[in-house]
């Protein structure tokens, strides 16, 4: 005998919560208790994205590692790339926020050449950078809204993919827009 669905949920010692939330209805972003059938991830909206930009940008946390040039013999000197983005969200958002990094590996690398009109202070002697992208993942906390200014965030919302999206290519084009796209 198949059941179905209706007859299935009758059986049910309990009632299911509803998928759709009070959030989802008021369309608050600052919480991640919206949009239950999909992932959602941590953006947030900084100067520090696009320095040589007057305005601010969506972006998920970043950070420079960072790399002692006086103690290069040392083990202490250098920060592993995976250490660099757990400081990057807790300098970002504060360390309220617990996360689980499934990997040592990056999941993406964005390689950004300079362009020669930039000016030489910024460039300095190098051709250009790599972003590393590392996927981790909330285990428990939430964002400490009283430490996005000491980390240069102006705002933070947990979005889909979607919206990441429609957010970056408003902002910085169809280009950017597409590497966020295969990347989230």
């Amino acid at each position: 005998v198949v059941m179905s669905d209706e007859e299935m949920l009758a059986l049910l010692p309990f009632t299911p919560a509803p998928r759709e939330t009070e959030a989802d209805a008021t369309g608050d972003v600052k919480t991640r208790d919206r949009r239950l059938k999909t992932f959602l991830y941590l953006a947030i909206r900084t100067k520090n994205e696009g320095i040589l930009s007057d305005s601010p940008r969506w972006t998920l946390p970043s950070a420079i590692a960072n790399i002692q040039a006086d103690q290069k013999d040392s083990d202490d000197a250098f920060e592993t790339l995976l250490q660099t983005a757990q400081r990057a969200v807790s300098t970002s958002i504060g360390s309220d926020l617990t996360l689980w990094c499934p990997s040592n590996a990056p999941v993406a690398i964005n390689y950004r050449v300079y362009n020669k009109n930039l000016p030489e202070e910024f460039r300095g002697k190098y051709y250009g950078e790599k972003i590393f992208f590392y996927r981790v993942q909330w285990d428990s906390g939430d964002v400490d809204e009283g430490s996005l200014a000491k980390g240069g965030v102006e705002d933070y919302a947990w979005l889909t993919k979607e919206e990441m999206l429609e957010r970056v290519e408003g902002e910085r084009g169809v280009h950017q827009a597409k590497f966020f796209k295969y990347l989230l």
